[in-house]
């Protein structure tokens, strides 16, 4: 499995020259932190990262260290397609993933465009329309009244908000 590293570093050890503690993961560099908070200050940063999960976790420069240690392992817990889901979010709000996590609960996903005109087709289904009336029903006006309230995002995934 890929784990996200951080290089961690304090703020006094960088001024004085030092480049910092080394790469770790979430759950050492927490451990790290835990054993000896004020550690050469401590006031610490992400100096680096190692972002194999490929989201934006917005200014590292100024962060709460604690609270990026503790979303990587949240995101390193997740599913996929919850990643994928977080991924819609942040290119919907153009926002970081803190963010995402904290709107997540707002809005519907469907795996595809394919996957929710189905899902919306269905719903015409089970509306109770006699069979021979559901020949005059235009589906691709209908799809296309269905996406004003939906956004397709760059990783496929359909959002509804």
């Amino acid at each position: 499995m890929k784990e996200t590293k951080v290089y961690l570093n304090t703020w006094e050890a960088y001024n004085n020259g030092y480049l910092g503690f080394g790469w770790m993961n979430a759950e050492t560099a927490i451990d790290f932190i835990d054993e000896n908070p004020d550690r050469a200050g401590g006031e610490w940063f992400i100096a680096d990262i190692d972002n194999y999960l490929g989201v934006d976790f917005g200014n590292l420069d100024y962060c709460n260290v604690m609270e990026v240690l503790e979303t990587i392992q949240e995101l390193e817990n997740m599913e996929e397609w919850e990643k994928d889901e977080l991924v819609a979010v942040m290119d919907y709000l153009n926002c970081d993933i803190q963010e995402a996590i904290d709107n997540k609960d707002d809005y519907s996903f469907y795996s595809s465009i394919e996957e929710y005109y189905d899902f919306m087709d269905e719903l015409v289904d089970l509306s109770g329309l006699h069979e021979n009336l559901q020949y005059y029903f235009d589906y691709d006006a209908y799809h296309r009244d269905c996406m004003i309230d939906a956004y397709e995002c760059s990783n496929g995934i359909v959002l509804v908000a």
